[in-house]
């Protein structure tokens, strides 16, 4: 009766009311019906989706619309998306808290409704990441079988009620940008869905990658802009970065991001289409700190090429000259002896601050175990392997080996390292300490991470460079697993972030931590600053249920905790598998479900933990004199807190970035930072 009932109202109550009942309709089919009930409950949705497309395409068409009413129908617009599954109930519930303004004579602040419009540029995302969700299994499959099978998602999508929604978010944003200035420029188009994650100047060729596995399989150039389905877990060196959707901010890529300057960027489908024709040709991508994006054909930014090339050539003023660690300590080391002190000279960052951890949390951190630099460094002198080493990357620097020499000759050493067989006084007294530490030196399950003297420097961070092998299962499986440990300090990987970085390569010491295996039920990383909302304070977090989550890239749940405990939902988590630990070793595929990952109670342990470090760690700043943030790998079990790493996130500076916009903006419009409210009444756009 409702339906029939709006059919007879204005087009824009006529939107609200089908909507409306889209999303009822979808709240049905959840609901445990009957399988004919629900047939037919699919059929009614379709022909609703077809009614509001007659009824929006008649309200968009005729004319200006104030701001008012451009989100008083993108608010209904929501009960469409939620109907059609693209949006979670608590998606949709994330973007009616932002439109939900406290509106006195129609005016709002400025800053909410900015905030706002950033909520709805994330829906693009979210309908996307929902799809592949919903179609893992099947889109893996058929993907394998004809490439093309992967342009699925887009055509859903586009066929969808998301291209309504994108028409009135069209509107609010270019109203956003005339407002404050603002700027996303895509390939000669404003691009109202583009979200600035990380900001960076980059010049390289565009190369677009259709499907995860393609990406995955290329070999890319550290010249390249890349624009991949999602966030790769293990990416090499690129210039930089656009992916489908905002995925996951605290990933060990997007540290690496952050790190190195590389300028990243989140688009939707739409956008991606739009910068086709200029895939093959040299483009340069700008990211500032304010969240303004240009990306255009290198020909038109003769201007900011001179920024880039002399920046590249001069790399070198950058480097890191890494001095020889302590190399006499040959035992292994127990936790309740590890101290922040020891970093990088005995052992390396991971373990160190474990340790400290250990000290400031007694209780909250699992058992471990470090073997120093001493071992490493021991073994690959007895085997011949460092004077291998040493030689090789000499030979480099004279000019005597070129680099497809030098990689052949790493490769050879690096299969050498992992085939290493551990000494009897070492393998004596690692079963002695494992049997002191965890109990027994069998049976006992531990993570075998990766730590070298070359990461969480004051100018680098290795965040998931080297390798971690997770539950590793029986005394001598660890034996083995300990030289491949060793041996992944030199992948190909760890090796090309390295390479502009490090004037003394040869001098890589790879330590590692042996740390108890946690069966945690949730865990992720924060960092105690806010990094989605520009000088704004807060905390940023990213967790997935299982082990050994939001690190490797997947959709995890992305969260801001603002100081008075509220949450900004930047994204859900949306990965259809999670680790767990299983009994025999490593980690099984389990399925996971989307939505919410943490609940209140965790996310005031967090809170309190934020500010105990904050209260009890000495701080790091940069070389500016600003206090860095902290970085905490965490897990929960049962919902108890579990601490696994602490180190200071490491953000490279954005001075040239914001030069090449002064460049590529002459005449740039006058940021209105000073604008207190905006007008809701008033009409904008044009159609």
């Amino acid at each position: 009766d409702s339906v029939r009932r709006s059919l007879s109202s204005s087009h824009e109550q006529q939107i609200a009311a089908l909507c409306a009942a889209s999303a009822h309709v979808r709240k049905t089919l959840l609901a445990d019906s009957e399988p004919a009930v629900q047939l037919s409950m699919l059929d009614a949705l379709e022909g609703l989706e077809t009614e509001v497309r007659l009824g929006f395409t008649a309200w968009f068409s005729a004319g200006n619309r104030s701001r008012a009413e451009l989100l008083r129908t993108t608010t209904a617009m929501l009960d469409c998306l939620f109907g059609a599954g693209l949006l979670s109930a608590g998606e949709q519930a994330a973007v009616t808290r932002a439109l939900r303004f406290d509106d006195r004579n129609g005016d709002v602040p400025l800053s909410g409704y900015a905030a706002a419009i950033s909520q709805l540029k994330r829906i693009p995302g979210w309908a996307a990441g929902s799809v592949r969700y919903t179609f893992a299994e099947a889109l893996l499959r058929y993907s394998a079988l004809e490439p093309r099978a992967a342009r699925f998602s887009d055509d859903l999508l586009r066929g969808s009620p998301l291209w309504m929604f994108g028409d009135i978010l069209r509107i609010l944003n270019k109203d956003l940008s005339d407002l404050t200035g603002s700027e996303v420029e895509i390939a000669g188009h404003k691009v109202s869905t583009a979200i600035a994650l990380n900001p960076g100047l980059a010049i390289g060729r565009l190369r677009i990658f259709e499907t995860l596995d393609s990406a995955e399989a290329a070999t890319l150039a550290p010249t390249e802009v890349v624009v991949l389905p999602e966030t790769i877990a293990e990416l090499s060196p690129v210039s930089g970065i656009l992916t489908l959707g905002e995925g996951n901010a605290l990933s060990h890529v997007q540290l690496l991001a952050r790190n190195f300057g590389i300028p990243n960027v989140a688009v939707d489908l739409s956008t991606i289409d739009l910068i086709r024709p200029l895939e093959g040709r040299e483009v340069v991508l700008l990211v500032n700190p304010a969240g303004d994006v240009i990306l255009r054909s290198a020909r038109e930014s003769a201007t900011v090429l001179d920024l880039v090339r002399p920046a590249q050539a001069d790399a070198s003023q950058d480097r890191i000259t890494v001095p020889t660690p302590n190399l006499e300590v040959t035992r292994i080391l127990h936790l309740q002896e590890i101290s922040r002190a020891l970093s990088g000279k005995v052992i390396g960052p991971k373990a160190a601050n474990l340790g400290e951890l250990n000290r400031l949390f007694p209780g909250r951190v699992a058992p471990a175990l470090a073997i120093p630099f001493g071992i490493y460094a021991e073994h690959l002198e007895r085997s011949g392997l460092m004077v291998r080493l040493k030689a090789v990357y000499a030979a480099h620097d004279r000019g005597t080996v070129n680099k497809t020499q030098l990689d052949t000759e790493l490769a050879e050493i690096r299969a050498g390292i992992a085939s290493l067989e551990l000494s009897g006084p070492t393998r004596t007294a690692l079963a002695d300490a494992m049997r002191r530490e965890f109990g027994a030196a069998e049976g006992h399950g531990v993570f075998v991470r990766s730590d070298t003297n070359v990461e969480d420097l004051p100018q680098f961070t290795g965040a998931g460079l080297s390798e971690t092998v997770p539950n590793v299962v029986g005394f001598n499986t660890l034996l083995k697993t300990i030289p491949r440990v060793w041996a992944s300090v030199l992948s190909p990987r760890a090796l090309a972030w390295r390479s502009s970085l490090l004037t003394n390569p040869e001098q890589i010491f790879a330590s590692v931590l042996i740390m108890s295996s946690v069966p945690s039920n949730k865990s992720g990383v924060l960092v105690t600053a806010n990094l989605v909302e520009a000088n704004q304070s807060g905390l940023t977090v990213s967790t997935a249920l299982g082990v050994g989550g939001a690190v490797a890239g997947e959709a995890a749940e992305s969260v801001v905790i603002r100081p008075d405990a509220t949450t900004l939902l930047v994204s859900e988590a949306k990965t259809p598998y999670q680790r767990q630990l299983a009994a025999a070793g490593g980690v099984e595929w389990l399925p996971a479900a989307s939505g919410p990952v943490l609940n209140r109670e965790e996310i005031r342990q967090l809170i309190a933990l934020a500010a105990e470090v904050n209260k009890k760690y000495e701080p790091v700043y940069d070389e500016a004199g600003r206090q860095r943030p902290w970085d905490i790998e965490f897990g929960f079990v049962d919902g108890q807190l579990t601490l696994f790493q602490i180190r200071p996130l490491v953000q490279r500076k954005t001075e040239r970035a914001d030069r090449a916009f002064e460049l590529l903006r002459p005449a740039p419009t006058t940021r209105q930072t000073q604008r207190v409210s905006v007008d809701l009444t008033a009409a904008v756009g044009g159609t």
